[in-house]
């Protein structure tokens, strides 16, 4: 479907050190979806991309160009999503960590929202 995309998907991803996997878990979007856009097997929506920007810590009205998806800015969203850039970059060192250590990560993650 979309060879282009998949590979520039790819090459973003590569670039912030991101799997599918930990792809999937940052944007709540299942593994097999982020597969089936790596391989062009799927075209992307505007929700996809949605849910994937921030991940890869891009505007989501850029991903939306680079997709095809947008001659204008997105009307949906007319703010950024809050700390998109520190939270891609949260992923994306996570997902180089080793297990008990992204373990801690999430406790640590969820102490501090317990606190308010």
């Amino acid at each position: 479907m979309n060879q282009n995309f998949a590979v520039i998907l790819h090459d973003l991803m590569n670039a912030r050190e991101l799997s599918p996997r930990a792809m999937s878990r940052a944007s709540g979007r299942a593994e097999s979806t982020i597969l089936q856009l790596l391989s062009g097997n799927i075209a992307p929506s505007t929700e996809m991309l949605r849910d994937i920007a921030p991940s890869l810590q891009i505007p989501e009205g850029d991903l939306l160009i680079i997709a095809g998806l947008a001659t204008r800015r997105p009307t949906s969203h007319a703010k950024p999503y809050r700390n998109s850039a520190q939270i891609g970059e949260l992923v994306s060192i996570a997902s180089s960590l080793a297990d008990q250590k992204v373990r801690r990560l999430l406790d640590f993650a969820r102490n501090l929202k317990a606190e308010g």
